[in-house]
């Protein structure tokens, strides 16, 4: 004889998960198996299997399996599910076919953690970490790898053609024929590997794109240090400084250069805030990102590269930091007193990443005739200045940048936080699911138990009970309206205002 009531203290964090998936309408966040008809047997409930993946992310247990082994021999899940035991099978469609909706009630938590002034809604960090995709670093093609491949196959087949030439002129016919056969057959697989990369270089082409994957195929190589590269998925996640809690995240499969505004409005609108600051590093310092943010009413503190010290040939009296702007006029002013001018046209510049902006370049015929010119620069003729069309918001976040430096290093306290504990903590630095929605559904599940347990911290399982029982989860009337709000479509600061 036992109760399994009395064996779950009341301070145990599966109570919070219990009352949290309770407080929920799962029908309105999107959450499939909610009705059930009348004959046959009864499907899981949506609420019962969205507890069971909360304790098991919780608990560093994610995999099916092993989930559909807690429900047989762990005590919490069985107070938890009222000793259900749904199979692998089921458990394992509950997450992929629930992807929108796992984020959705992500993205209520976030709503409730705001209720309880858990959120700074002053100062936010965003960054990026990358997660580890299913797909084999062999299985993820780009031209030259798949030039490489093709190449290496024409030179097998070159070789063994030369083997069947030498094999007719020997004089052992049977051994002949037996290595003939086997040539041939080596040749058969040649051309079947040589068709199938043939066919990916051909939608490598079509889809005007510069990778590919064959198992997952949104997946793609992205850099995960210097010189090292994975296969994997890019989590851009948005972190408040007040208690490092996750306020929005999404899944993409690129880098981050053009992720800064997306990341910081969705935020925007997730705290319910008009003005915030925004900390990004390196890696986010892209003028147009920066434009942007300004006009949605962030201030930006985003790290930048010191461009001065590139070019070694070039004095560093003479860098282009010493030019001084004169905006009135529109001309640059060199430190030996002379003055660049452009003509006024805008020239479009393209990066590396296929982005592009456009630059006014600027300089003088004084250049000629100039006793300094070899300190200045290094061209034949004259020094040119480029100033991007958003060079004034860049020269704007700079300079907060040099001015605010302490609060710029707490970027890494802030944002850095939950990459930690998640990836070396918890050890999520893979993910169990294919295409970037699926992924999404899985990070969301990640970062609500995250915010769960630093919440936990903060306040203590009892008092986190007690908020919990008097709050109420808000629903829009209708779920489309949800899913709008939820997606970004509608102006939720608008919609609480008014």
């Amino acid at each position: 004889m036992m109760s399994l009531e009395s064996e779950i203290s009341a301070d145990n964090a599966v109570r919070v998960i219990d009352l949290f998936v309770d407080q929920l309408d799962l029908n309105k966040l999107g959450f499939n198996k909610i009705s059930f008809k009348s004959e046959g047997r009864p499907a899981y409930r949506a609420a019962d299997m969205l507890k069971l993946y909360y304790y098991g992310y919780l608990n560093r247990i994610r995999s099916s399996r092993k989930l559909e082994a807690e429900c047989r021999r762990n005590i919490e899940v069985w107070w938890l599910l009222r000793e259900l035991k749904p199979s692998y099978h089921t458990i394992a469609d509950f997450r992929k076919d629930n992807a929108d909706a796992l984020k959705n009630a992500f993205k209520i938590f976030v709503s409730f953690l705001r209720g309880q002034d858990l959120f700074s809604k002053e100062l936010i960090a965003v960054d990026g970490t990358k997660l580890r995709a299913q797909n084999n670093n062999k299985k993820n093609f780009n031209e030259a790898r798949l030039k490489k491949h093709l190449a290496y196959i024409d030179s097998k087949a070159e070789a063994y053609m030369k083997e069947l030439n030498d094999y007719d002129a020997t004089e052992d016919r049977q051994a002949s024929e037996l290595k003939t056969k086997e040539v041939h057959q080596k040749l058969d697989i040649l051309k079947q590997r040589k068709q199938k990369y043939e066919q990916l270089q051909k939608e490598l082409t079509e889809s005007n794109a510069t990778q590919i994957s064959t198992t997952d195929a949104e997946s793609r190589s992205l850099k995960i240090k210097d010189n090292i590269a994975e296969i994997s998925y890019n989590i851009q996640a948005v972190t408040d400084s007040k208690h490092s809690l996750i306020v929005e995240f999404d899944t993409i499969n690129e880098n981050d250069q053009n992720q800064l505004s997306n990341m910081t409005g969705k935020a925007m609108q997730a705290l319910a805030v008009k003005q915030i600051t925004a900390i990004g590093d390196k890696g986010y310092h892209v003028g147009k990102q920066l434009q942007l943010c300004k006009e949605q009413g962030a201030t930006t503190l985003v790290a930048y590269y010191d461009r001065s010290s590139r070019s070694k040939q070039i004095d560093p009296a003479y860098q282009t930091d010493k030019f001084i702007y004169d905006g009135v006029k529109d001309i640059y002013i060199c430190p030996q007193g002379a003055v660049l001018t452009t003509n006024g046209k805008y020239y479009e510049k393209i990066r590396k990443s296929r982005t592009s902006y456009f630059i006014k370049k600027y300089n003088t015929q004084q250049c000629l005739t100039c006793p300094v010119k070899k300190l200045c620069t290094s061209a034949q003729r004259t020094r040119q200045i480029e100033r991007s069309q958003y060079q004034e918001v860049i020269d704007e976040n700079n300079k907060r940048v040099d001015a605010n430096m302490a609060l710029c290093k707490k970027r890494q306290q802030i944002v850095e936080h939950p990459f930690g504990t998640i990836k070396r903590g918890w050890g999520y630095s893979y993910t169990l699911l294919r295409s970037i929605k699926k992924v999404n559904g899985e990070v969301a599940i990640i970062f609500t138990m995250y915010n769960l347990r630093r919440v936990i911290s903060i306040l203590g399982v009892t008092e986190l009970l007690s908020r919990l029982r008097k709050w109420k989860a808000f629903f829009y009337s209708f779920k489309s309206a949800l899913i709008g709000a939820l997606s970004g479509k509608l102006n939720i600061v608008t919609y609480l205002t008014n």
